[in-house]
């Protein structure tokens, strides 16, 4: 969900040489080609209504054909902003079953809601938590509480940023090893 610490996250993956592909610039591409401005709620609202027209794995389907395209050869890549179950069916079929590990990153709303406000703001971030809430309602709506639900690991980031980053590079460090990256 906004404000847990994907950015964070596919930062410091970056910083360790790995690809970061983040859903939400499939979805900015789109809404950049029709000329539609993006905040919060026409981000929503067109990320919806695109599930709605074309699928709800749409976002997914141009995710791999961009990545495809560009013929990512690392080991490792990430894909930050998963919103359901049916993106994560494209990847494992796209990418082979074993090959994808679902990382869900939990934090509690209002302490994302705090993250939000406080960060260096995105053009798509609400101002109100009333706002926060309303995206919240919508993202739930994709069927991402269903993917968090059944994430095959889980960081809770609910304390400081240098906690959540020792978590991080121990989640990191063991997936290496166990796929034997180096």
């Amino acid at each position: 969900m906004r404000g847990c610490g994907k950015t964070v996250f596919g930062q410091l993956v970056r910083s360790k040489g790995y690809p970061v592909y983040e859903m939400s610039s499939i979805v900015v591409e789109m809404m950049n080609n029709e000329n539609v401005i993006i905040n919060n709620n026409t981000m929503r609202e067109y990320a919806k209504g695109i599930r709605e027209k074309f699928g709800k794995s749409v976002v997914a389907e141009r995710m791999v054909e961009k990545i495809q395209k560009e013929k990512v050869s690392s080991d490792v890549l990430v894909i930050v902003g998963i919103r359901g179950m049916y993106e994560i069916r494209m990847f494992r079929e796209t990418f082979g079953e074993n090959n994808v590990i679902l990382l869900a990153i939990h934090s509690p709303p209002r302490v994302r809601f705090e993250r939000v406000i406080n960060r260096e703001r995105k053009i798509d971030d609400p101002k109100t938590y009333d706002e926060f809430l309303w995206s919240e309602e919508i993202e739930l709506g994709y069927g991402i509480s269903k993917a968090i639900a059944l994430a095959d690991k889980m960081i809770v980031n609910d304390g400081s940023i240098d906690g959540f980053i020792a978590k991080c590079e121990e989640f990191i460090k063991t997936v290496v090893a166990d796929e034997g990256v180096k």
